[in-house]
C-alpha cells in the first residue's frame, strides 16, 4: 500500500543528494553506474560522487553481476568432511537502478528465494532506485512511472526523479534506517505487495507468449539459424538469464577440492549433452541446432519464465540487442512473432 504524504514532503534537492552519496561511500561499498574513459556506461564502485550517472541510459553491464556473480564457491571437501562456504563481502549499495532493472532482480529473488549463497549475498545489498526509464524501452512494460508499480517491486530507497530535486519513497526498514541515519526524513513509504500485480501479466507479454505456444512460425528461427554464432552473450548479457553449471575443482593435497557453481549458456553446446555410449553425437544433446538453442532460449524467457513465477522473463532492457555480434534484434524478432500466422 502506498501512502500519498507528498504533501508534507519537502523533496531532496541536489544539493542534499550529493551530500547523501558521499555518506553512503563513507560506511558501505557503492556501485553504481559510470562513464569510463572510451564513454561506454557499465556498472563499477563508485570512487567519486561527480562520476555518478543517474539518466535515461541503462549500464551494458547488468546489476546480476554483483548479486549472482559469475562464479561461486559452494562448499570445500576434506577427506569425508564437508565445509559450506558462503559468500564473504561487506555491505553493498546498488546506486541508480532503473525500473527495468528493479524488475529483473525482483525476478531473481523469487528465482533464488531458497538459495542460501544468493540470500547471503542480498540481504547484505541495499537496492537505490530510480524513476527513470530508458527510451530504448522496447517493449513498453513500464511506458511511465506510476507509483502503484512500486508496490509489485523489491527495493530499499526510491528516488522519484524531478526537474530540479527527488522525491524519496522507502520500500523496506533498512532503507527506512538508512535515511534516518543520514538525518533526513522526508520520505514516505511504500508496503511491498508481492511480486504479481494484480491485473496479472503485462498484456504484450501474454501476446507474446500466446504467440510463441500456439502460432509457431519456424521461418523465424530458421532465419536466425543463419546468423547466430551460439557465442552466449546475450545470456552473459541478460539480466534475468540464471542458468549455471555445477563443477568439482581438486586441490593439489589428495582428497581435498571445492564445489562451484558458475553462469552458464544454453547456446554452448554442453548445457543439454546427456550421457551415453558417444557423448559427442548430436543425438546425446537434447537441442542440437542453432534454431533450436535460439528458440529454447525466447521460450525461456516468454514462456516458462511467466508461467512458472507469473513474471515477465524479459524486462525489455535491449542488452542482448547491444552485445550481439550479429546483429540480432530482439525487438524485431518479436515483431516477427506477433504477426498473425497465415
Amino acid at each position: 500500500m502506498i501512502w500519498d504524504l507528498r504533501f508534507w514532503i519537502i523533496n531532496m534537492n541536489k544539493n542534499e543528494f550529493q551530500k547523501f552519496v558521499q555518506y553512503l561511500k563513507e560506511k558501505n561499498k557503492v556501485i553504481a553506474p559510470q562513464h569510463d574513459v572510451e564513454g561506454y556506461l557499465h556498472l563499477n564502485e563508485l570512487n567519486e560522487a561527480k562520476d555518478l550517472y543517474l539518466g535515461i541510459e541503462l549500464p551494458l553491464d547488468s546489476w546480476k553481476w554483483f548479486i549472482l556473480p559469475p562464479r561461486q564457491e559452494m562448499f570445500a571437501y576434506k577427506g569425508l568432511k564437508i565445509e559450506e562456504i558462503l559468500p564473504k563481502l561487506k555491505d553493498q549499495i546498488f546506486l541508480g537502478v532503473s525500473i527495468l532493472d528493479m524488475q529483473a532482480l525482483t525476478l531473481l529473488n523469487q528465482i533464488f528465494e531458497k538459495d542460501t549463497y544468493y540470500q547471503e549475498i542480498k540481504k547484505k545489498t541495499i537496492v537505490i532506485g530510480t524513476s527513470l526509464v530508458p527510451e530504448e524501452n522496447f517493449y513498453k512494460f513500464f511506458d511511465k512511472f506510476e507509483e502503484n508499480k512500486l508496490e509489485h517491486l523489491q527495493f530499499d530507497i526510491f528516488l522519484a526523479v524531478q526537474k530540479n530535486d527527488y522525491i524519496i519513497y522507502t520500500g523496506s526498514e533498512d532503507g527506512q534506517r538508512l535515511l534516518d541515519d543520514f538525518g533526513y526524513k522526508d520520505y514516505s513509504h511504500i508496503e511491498y505487495a508481492g511480486p504479481i500485480r494484480e491485473e496479472g501479466l503485462d498484456p504484450q507479454m501474454v501476446a507474446i507468449k500466446d504467440a510463441m505456444q500456439n502460432r509457431h512460425n519456424q521461418k523465424i528461427w530458421d532465419e536466425l539459424d543463419k546468423r547466430c554464432m551460439q557465442c552466449g552473450k546475450c545470456t552473459i548479457a541478460c539480466p534475468v538469464c540464471f542458468c549455471f553449471r555445477m563443477f568439482d575443482q581438486s586441490n593439489f593435497e589428495p582428497g581435498t577440492g571445492s564445489r562451484n557453481r558458475c553462469w552458464d549458456s544454453c547456446f554452448y553446446n554442453e548445457f543439454t549433452q546427456v550421457a551415453g555410449a558417444t557423448p559427442e553425437a548430436p543425438k546425446h544433446r537434447m537441442i542440437n541446432t542453432t534454431a533450436q538453442k535460439i528458440y529454447f532460449w525466447y521460450e525461456h524467457h516468454f514462456v516458462r519464465t511467466p508461467a512458472t513465477f507469473s513474471l515477465p522473463g524479459c524486462v525489455g532492457c535491449g542488452r542482448c540487442s547491444k552485445t550481439c555480434p550479429a546483429d540480432i534484434d530482439i525487438f524485431t524478432t518479436i515483431k516477427e512473432i506477433l504477426k498473425v500466422k497465415k
